[in-house]
């Protein structure tokens, strides 16, 4: 992201609205206090570039949604009911939406999350809700709670909650399907990325693959409620 002078300098040439900088202190004011609470790093973030990782047309990406699309659908018991935990901008919430009766897409971000909106604008079985797993409140179960690529911005700190959470939400035959990067969140010291680890001591793993992408190599792992 940028500085806070380009910044100020973005919002008055008009590239980006004012609120950037509302976001921008916001998420420093959160860095200063160490509170671990990342949105408005989020709000900022897609406010500066609305597609921030290129999902809607990155063809790394898509093969990447369909490939965890793919073994969702051969695990999972059941099609009612799945959860995106960090939707983004929508891209693989509109691709689950062909394939289950209800989707619950949830992410920090209101900036990511009106993106998300319009771009699923026809899915009417889709639901966008701004929310965190840690707190995140409904009465339904999820037969696929879907956690890729977003884990690693939840602190060691929230483990126990969002095992809790995960749990209260999995349906009985349910899976977690958890995607995650092998190398890159593991190297950078902001992330914390031992989720396969304690799903593995939490849950029966079923299914664990390594892709070995020239991009980016991630793990698919498959995981659900032990006996």
């Amino acid at each position: 992201m940028t500085t806070a002078f380009k910044l100020i300098a973005k919002t008055l040439s008009g590239r980006v609205p004012p609120r950037v900088l509302v976001w921008g202190l916001l998420n420093r004011l959160n860095r200063s206090l160490g509170t671990g609470n990342r949105r408005f790093e989020f709000e900022r973030l897609y406010l500066e570039n609305p597609d921030p990782w290129n999902y809607r047309l990155s063809p790394y990406e898509r093969q990447k949604y369909e490939r965890v699309l793919a073994c969702a659908l051969k695990w999972k018991g059941a099609s009612e009911g799945a959860l995106e935990v960090g939707c983004s901008v929508g891209v693989f919430s509109g691709m689950l939406a062909s394939h289950f009766e209800k989707v619950i897409a949830i992410d920090v971000s209101r900036e990511a999350l009106g993106a998300a909106t319009r771009y699923n604008h026809s899915a009417k079985n889709v639901r966008f809700m701004h929310r965190d797993l840690q707190s995140l409140d409904t009465d339904d179960q999820y037969d696929v709670i879907f956690c890729a690529e977003v884990l690693y911005y939840i602190g060691r700190k929230d483990v126990e909650i969002v095992c809790r959470q995960l749990d209260k939400y999995l349906s009985a035959r349910g899976i977690i399907l958890l995607v995650t990067g092998v190398s890159t969140a593991q190297s950078n010291s902001s992330y914390f990325d031992d989720w396969a680890d304690i799903f593995a001591a939490r849950f029966r793993q079923t299914f664990e693959e390594i892709v070995p992408d020239p991009i980016r190599p991630y793990l698919i792992a498959v995981f659900s409620r032990r006996a």
